[in-house]
């Protein structure tokens, strides 16, 4: 049986009712059983991380209750243990067991109460100390981990997680700011450290942050990772988890992003990038330079890029939409959509069994290698050249740049973009 460290208050805020309620009983004449449920009670309110006590139905003995203020001191907190006395011997162990989890816990956070006797209301919010480079309690059950640095002598930053999922950030400043949440099944800050490993250092123009696990990943899937890297925007970065997504945004230095088990997400980035997934989609948006996309069984999207992109993946379909540039597409089983804005050098597309659909503006200057179980060609487009049901070879304009496209078992279309 499992409780947090604000149960424990509510217990001691309750135990205080029961004694108000005491009070006012033998302070009091005897009176009927009517108008003994007429003396002092407490509700509590829980409003996000903030406890509101109201309703006092007497509030001459809200006095009793600026006592509370001496939670702010976790030595007086500890005598809530001394509820246990009220309960039955047999959980009295279990409960200050507990308690003493709690008071654990409460190590690291602050407690304030404020007392408003005018109104009736007693609010206690936690204040967290904040411990760079180590653990910290955000709120039961949840813990943070935060890393600055000074980027000025920083070329890459490594980032490496054995589970979780991880954010990158580019900026304008001059700081790395390594920020991991954890959550899930986690107990205690002491339970969590007994569980994985985190490191950071800067070694040889590298800022590295890395989480390992210390026992069996399958014992800690109940864990869940996130982690936020703010880096100045030039920065190369290296982001590797093995079971989590990967989200990087104005990141413009040498990128390498890997995930065995998620999706990859990037926006506005630049530079020669590399992403990799084992079971997950990649998306790429609004991207400048030198793509090198891959997923074993993912779906590949790229939009608005200026540059090349090599998309590969083993059983899913690769689409790039508003290319200038060049591409080689390459998937097993899925189809491939290519739309170009401005087609330049040789680009290349292969599917097992797909259909490849090409979309070119017409002005395009290109040859053409086409192959499948059916070749169309929109009658639009100024095509010159061979063309069967199967194949077609040829050029639009001057034919300096070249696309060639083969199905096993699909078609290949090629018609004039909007």
């Amino acid at each position: 049986m499992k409780r947090t460290s604000w149960e424990i208050i509510l217990a001691g805020l309750f135990f205080v009712g029961i004694a108000l309620y005491i009070v006012g009983q033998h302070s009091e004449p005897e009176k009927s059983k009517r108008t003994a449920f007429a003396s002092d009670s407490i509700r509590i309110n829980i409003d996000g991380e903030k406890l509101h006590v109201v309703e006092l139905k007497k509030l001459e003995n809200l006095e009793n209750l600026e006592n509370l203020k001496n939670l702010e001191n976790l030595k007086n907190l500890k005598n809530l243990k001394n509820i246990t006395n009220f309960l039955p011997v047999e959980i009295q162990e279990e409960i200050e067991a507990e308690i003493n989890q709690a008071l654990e816990e409460l190590e690291q956070e602050g407690i304030n109460v404020d007392i408003n006797r005018e109104e009736g209301i007693v609010s206690i919010n936690k204040e967290m100390a904040a411990s760079p480079g180590n653990w910290m309690v955000v709120s039961p059950g949840v813990f943070a981990y935060v890393k600055e640095y000074d980027a000025s002598n920083v070329k890459l930053t490594n980032i490496k997680l054995p589970f979780g999922s991880v954010t990158i950030k580019g900026g304008q400043g001059n700081q790395i700011k390594f920020t991991i949440e954890a959550s899930g099944q986690v107990s205690t800050k002491a339970d969590l450290e007994s569980r994985i490993n985190t490191s950071s250092n800067i070694n040889s123009g590298s800022a590295n942050f890395e989480i390992s696990s210390l026992r069996a990943l399958s014992k800690d899937q109940n864990i869940h990772l996130q982690a936020t890297l703010i880096i100045p925007e030039t920065m190369k970065v290296s982001s590797i988890t093995q079971a989590g997504h990967i989200t990087s945004d104005n990141v413009t230095g040498e990128q390498v992003y890997e995930t065995r088990g998620g999706h990859i997400n990037l926006t506005n980035v630049t530079g020669d990038i590399s992403a990799k997934t084992s079971g997950g989609h990649i998306t790429v948006n609004n991207s400048e330079g030198k793509l090198h996309l891959s997923s074993l069984g993912g779906h590949i999207k790229a939009q608005n890029i200026v540059g090349s992109v090599l998309m590969k993946t083993s059983g899913g379909n690769l689409v790039a939409e508003e290319l200038s540039g060049s591409v080689r597409a390459q998937t097993n089983g899925g189809n491939i959509e290519l739309h170009f804005v401005d087609l330049q050098n040789s680009s290349q597309a292969n599917t097992g069994a797909g259909t490849i659909s090409i979309l070119v503006p017409p002005s395009t200057n290109a040859r053409f290698d086409l192959s499948g179980n059916k070749v169309e060609i929109d009658n639009t487009l100024n095509f010159t050249g061979t063309q069967s049901s199967g194949s077609a070879n040829g050029k639009i304009g001057s034919g300096v740049n070249s696309i060639s496209a083969k199905t096993s078992y699909g078609k290949v279309i090629l018609k004039q973009s909007n």
